[in-house]
């Protein structure tokens, strides 16, 4: 996402790539100018796919970028919650109505076991910020009287409890019926917005829902399980987009049985780099990696300039795709440039920060190494497809 926002920059003298930004409620350095957070409820619970294009520029500023100054317009939202979270396929494939082709997917992953500690890590220090500043009370009715989970054992626990299976199942049956409604009613878009305007009928999520049914850490054993997340997105956007999608290599209701084996991937050779061993450079050539509608980049392609490259070059590609019909310029002409932006960012590539595994704040709290061989045992079959494919 960082080297997506930093596109803006890099052009040739002909025209600039422009990536703009969404907006964020929160002013925070690793969640402003990266995601809305608007499909999980930020916004008072507001999740209606009609509103969603206030997290975007104008349309104006689309028409100044591309009438006026010449230059290709885009942009994205990078939520980490999008991906696991059981409304959020419903309502993205709900936004884009009409003769709309249907948003660019990327999922970014990482080793499961690491993606688990990382996130407990991540929002125990958030939970140790809040009760610093007087947030002690815990709404266990909400949430349910386990949480927080004091253990990472307990998280997952949590996780897969007949509590937490009950709320993801009921926040997907929520928000399909949600979209049903609309879509009995058979209006315009225009009609519909004025509508709820006028009646206060907007499509929100209920307190439980947000931002994850049942609190930020049942989602343990649910986030790093990508090939059923991504199966979920590939069935919603199948029956959305039928017919509508260019550029993915395998379209259709992949299932978490068969997801591995409906990974498309194109392997191209990095030069020779003395700064990679062999097994290294061989393991970052795997980097265009396609499961049905969604592009799949491995946490290994921000650690290297060439293979971020490889890895982001055909989710640009679906984007010049979608959008290249609104100005009087080729496809060609268009690529061209995206190339020059594409190497001039991996020419001056650094390293992307990640989610740092610094030590909690609660040393109660820290993983111990029975911890973490329970969640290697408990993720072997989400860690074997991750190592297998990429």
């Amino acid at each position: 996402i960082v080297s997506l926002s930093s596109m803006s920059s890099h052009s040739d003298e002909h025209m600039k790539i422009k990536c703009y930004t969404p907006f964020c409620a929160w002013a925070h350095p690793i969640l402003d100018h990266k995601e809305s957070f608007y499909f999980v409820g930020h916004y008072l619970g507001i999740v209606d796919p009609y509103f969603y294009r206030m997290a975007f520029p104008l349309k104006i500023t689309r028409w100044w970028e591309e009438k006026v100054l010449g230059n290709f317009f885009f942009c994205f939202d990078g939520c980490a919650q999008y991906l696991s979270h059981p409304s959020v396929p419903y309502l993205i494939a709900s936004s884009y109505q009409g003769n709309e082709s249907p948003p660019v997917l990327v999922a970014c992953i990482r080793n499961p076991v690491d993606q688990a500690i990382s996130w407990w890590k991540y929002e125990n220090n958030a939970i140790s910020w809040g009760e610093s500043i007087g947030l002690k009370e815990w709404d266990t009715g909400l949430r349910s009287p386990q949480y927080p989970p004091k253990t990472i054992a307990d998280a997952l626990e949590l996780s897969r409890s007949d509590f937490v299976l009950k709320a993801y199942s009921n926040a997907e049956k929520l928000v399909e019926e949600l979209i049903q409604r609309d879509d009995d009613r058979n209006t315009s878009s225009a009609t519909k917005s004025l509508f709820k305007l006028f009646t206060g009928d907007i499509k929100r999520l209920p307190s439980w829902a947000i931002t994850w049914p049942a609190g930020q850490l049942s989602s343990i054993g649910r986030s790093c399980n990508y090939a059923r997340n991504i199966e979920r997105y590939n069935h919603v956007f199948s029956t959305a987009f039928e017919g509508k999608q260019s550029g993915a290599s395998n379209i259709g209701n992949s299932t978490e049985r068969n997801c591995n084996n409906n990974v498309a991937t194109s392997k191209q050779k990095i030069p020779n780099d003395t700064s990679m061993d062999h097994s290294e450079e061989t393991r970052h050539t795997n980097t265009q990696n396609q499961i049905g509608f969604v592009h799949v980049v491995p946490i290994e392609c921000q650690s290297s300039g060439r293979a971020l490259n490889l890895a982001i070059r055909p989710m640009l590609d679906q984007c010049v795709q979608r959008c290249v019909h609104r100005r009087k310029l080729s496809y060609e002409t268009v690529m061209l440039t995206m190339d020059c932006a594409i190497n001039r960012l991996c020419e001056s590539f650094e390293m992307t920060r990640r989610n740092p595994s610094a030590m909690l704040s609660n040393l109660e709290k820290e993983p111990s190494q029975e911890d973490i061989a329970m969640l290697h045992k408990c993720f072997e079959k989400e860690t074997d497809w991750y190592s297998s494919n990429f």
